[in-house]
């Protein structure tokens, strides 16, 4: 599901809708991202059309996890209309580059 770009600690999600059934996928995926022992992880959105609320509180909650043991996690590329739903939540301050 999650797929490495560069060296530079950014990965691109491979699957254009993100629901409750590809949360645990993803949880599991950005868990060995956390084992590469980065300091900065960029997950680019560019290939997601949809998000459900699930992902967002998992992208949260890794967010949260990661920087107890300070490792900052940003998503990159988002389209707009994910970009809208952030906004709305007051979420694209804490996730967004």
């Amino acid at each position: 599901m999650v797929s490495e770009l560069t060296k530079e600690k950014s990965y691109r999600i491979e699957v254009s809708s993100l629901d409750l059934y590809s949360a645990q996928s993803l949880e599991e995926d950005m868990t060995k991202l956390f084992q590469n022992d980065l300091s900065v992880i960029y997950i680019d959105f560019s290939n997601v059309e949809e998000v459900s609320s699930a992902v967002l509180g998992l992208l949260l909650y890794k967010k949260m996890m990661f920087q107890k043991q300070g490792v900052r996690l940003f998503l990159t590329n988002v389209k707009p209309q994910i970009q809208k739903i952030l906004k709305i939540l007051n979420l694209s301050g804490h996730l967004l580059v």
